[in-house]
């Protein structure tokens, strides 16, 4: 590798480990260095003032058996070499400053035995056969990005492809398997095209590869240009699921969001990672409404994000968004729901705050100011500030900073309600703190938007007992009523918006499990839910009474409430599929179904029973059937099950015999087959 250096004359120090180096050249001429792989260090003592080429010359082995930096991704008896750098592997592929700040702009050659394909950041600008035989790759230089987007696939590539305006969408994927990324593609160029839109800035290069990885440590990962990913959010075939389907688009809005969020524009250091992962685990729901409104994809970004963040953020061991990283090796530690989830939670809190077009400008100046460059989060506030002339700084440095979130109190009485707040933690600890809250009301039949900036605050309303707070749950906070108030809206709960109820049932799941409220209060709005054809909280019901039932089981009105929930909404919604229905409906199906067959034998022996037609079962129930199987024979099923997982041609169809195989009380039967 060669690389151009400037700066003042002294030692060059890269980062560099697990490779061999055999020879250092300035300007063409021998240089003496120092390598120590222990300390993952590269020291080239003598680099003159003025500009110089410095050549190194080194091997590097693939192991074979890590799954990050430059590894196999196998296939059968098959594989392909592919690179997954971050947060700091670059530095065991090629010498390098292996940290965001630093950018560079790189030309890659690569050459292979003929027959091969290779897929990098950029477009092949010219492909030639060497004089002993083999192939030579010469690729467009990439524009200036961090050595963590840096990628290399090299392997028996099938390609499929679509443009997207100006810009090539390619599918990358094994032998036999690019036909089943059609969906996932076609999707993908709908959102590139959307975020230019959105962002009012091109995408900057001439294509963008989706490499469907067969063996992934990961989910995916945003290298520019060359989007990596597990196949099972890419290749969706006929056995995929609606939820596969929601799932695959998400994954892809979120790593496309990445191209400008992250790759066009970079954090300084790791302490900022939230904030390219916030905002687009914030962006891809908004992307996804676009396209796919009848999914009402902020259902999934409550029940997945907002709600799973606010539970990670109530445990005493959470951390604020924004955590100190010292070093590369505490990046893992925070690669978590609270700077995923909790951070998309609050820039959705700020959004609704400053508005939406206010939004929109601050973020498409942000990013013009900072392209092909590093910045802060405080940069991000700053621009947000200056478009809506509000006090986004002040807001969001209290709640990035700060571990944990605010429980509101509301409080009515004639003519006014009260709003309070403290931290809320589950193991039910009273402790001080305040935030700025942007509170999102509905009162007096009309839509406001307040600032709780202290302890309390009260406001006048003509119907108090009607108010409705943290409305449509933008807000990244808990509510607590007071008695009269859940009362009546006990009595209204069914004409209140989905999310609204959401977010009530879920507070009080949240105040059921620090002893803030009686189960007899949370199991009454569970048995109002159970009445209602309401797909978020049918979800987050499930979700909340598998938890309960795994703890607390044997307590008879846990048993009573699932007892009767479960049953209620699969007969609303009916066991199978209907003709011309909303995929919404299957995936709670599919959710849905998982749980019941669990508890009520009835259904499980009916769904055992379609267990030999496995094949021929819709994709949204098979895990249910594959459950039903397992509960209902016991030991018998277990060889026909793991015949199932082996047999299966890709991770999506495997991923739906798993729950299975985990039904069997017996541990010695999964142990062994699946080791």
């Amino acid at each position: 590798m060669s690389v151009k250096v400037r700066g003042t004359e002294g030692a060059l120090s890269l980062d560099a480990v697990d490779m061999k180096i055999d020879s250092v050249r300035i300007n063409g001429r021998d240089s003496p260095f120092k390598f120590d792989n222990e300390e993952g260090r590269l020291r080239i003592p003598a680099v003159p003032r003025k500009e110089s080429t410095v050549t190194i010359t080194y091997t590097k082995q693939v192991a074979d058996d890590v799954i990050v930096g430059l590894y196999k991704s196998r296939y059968g008896k098959d594989h392909m070499l592919v690179t997954d750098l971050e947060p700091a592997k670059a530095r065991t592929v090629f010498p390098c400053k292996d940290e965001p700040l630093y950018k560079a702009v790189f030309k890659l050659t690569v050459t292979t035995d003929r027959g091969i394909s290779v897929i990098s950041n950029t477009l092949s600008r010219s492909e030639e056969v060497t004089k002993d035989g083999r192939m030579k790759f010469e690729f467009d230089p990439t524009p200036r990005m961090s050595t963590y987007l840096f990628f290399l696939g090299v392997g028996s590539f099938e390609e499929r492809s679509i443009a997207s305006g100006k810009t090539r969408l390619i599918i990358a994927s094994r032998p036999g398997q690019s036909d089943r990324g059609k969906f996932i593609l076609e999707t993908s160029a709908a959102v590139l095209k959307g975020y230019e839109k959105y962002f009012r800035i091109a995408y900057p290069l001439k294509k963008l590869h989706l490499v469907a990885l067969p063996e992934y440590h990961t989910g995916a990962m945003e290298n520019w240009g060359a989007i990596t990913s597990r196949e099972s959010f890419v290749l969706l075939g006929q056995n995929s699921s609606a939820a596969d389907q929601r799932t695959g688009a998400s994954v892809m809005a979120h790593e496309i969001a990445h191209q400008w969020f992250g790759d066009l524009v970079t954090m300084k250091w790791w302490d900022d990672l939230w904030l390219n992962e916030s905002f687009a685990s914030f962006m891809d729901p908004m992307m996804i409404e676009k396209l796919h409104p009848e999914w009402d994809p902020w259902r999934d970004f409550l029940r997945f994000e907002a709600f799973r963040s606010l539970n990670a953020d109530a445990l005493s061991t959470t951390h604020p968004i924004q955590a100190k990283v010292k070093s590369v090796e505490e990046v893992e530690g925070i690669v978590d729901d609270i700077t995923y989830g909790k951070g998309a939670a609050v820039l959705r809190m700020l959004e609704s705050y400053v508005g939406k077009e206010a939004f929109r400008r601050g973020v498409s100046a942000y990013l013009r100011r900072f392209e092909y460059s590093n910045a802060r989060g405080e940069d991000f506030w700053e621009a947000l500030g200056k478009t809506s002339g509000l006090p986004v700084s002040r807001i969001a440095r209290a709640w990035i900073t700060k571990a944990g979130f605010p429980v509101v109190g509301v409080t009515t009485s004639k003519g006014k309600v009260t709003f309070s707040q403290s931290r809320f933690q589950l193991n039910g600890e009273e402790t001080d703190g305040s935030w700025p809250i942007p509170l999102n009301l509905q009162v007096d039949g009309k839509s406001r938007t307040i600032l709780l900036d202290g302890k309390s605050m009260s406001i006048s309303a003509r119907k108090p007992s009607e108010v409705v707070v943290n409305q449509r749950r933008t807000g990244f906070y808990s509510v607590l009523y007071d008695k009269g108030s859940y009362d009546r809206i006990a009595r209204r709960f069914a004409t209140l918006h989905s999310h609204d109820r959401a977010g009530i049932v879920n507070d009080l799941y949240l105040f059921l499990q620090a002893g803030k409220v009686g189960p007899e209060l949370y199991f009454r709005f569970v048995s109002l839910a159970a009445g209602l054809a309401d797909l978020l909280v049918t979800e987050l019901v499930t979700d909340h009474l598998a938890n309960l039932r795994a703890i607390a089981d044997e307590a008879g009105i846990v048993r009573e409430s699932y007892t009767e929930f479960y049953p209620a909404q699969i007969q609303r919604i009916g066991l199978f599929r209907k003709k011309g229905e909303d995929d919404s409906v299957s995936t709670v199906r599919e959710t849905l179904a998982a749980q019941l067959v669990r508890t009520n034998t009835d259904y499980a022996r009916k769904l055992a029973r379609r267990f030999d037609g496995y094949q021929e079962v819709e994709p949204d129930l098979r895990a249910a059937v594959a459950v039903s199987y397992a509960v209902t024979r016991g030991k018998a099923a277990f060889d026909p099950l793991l015949r199932l997982v082996k047999d299966a041609s890709n991770e999506l169809e495997r991923a739906k015999v798993y729950p299975a195989l985990t039904s069997f009380e017996d541990p010695s039967l999964v142990e062994n087959p699946l080791n």
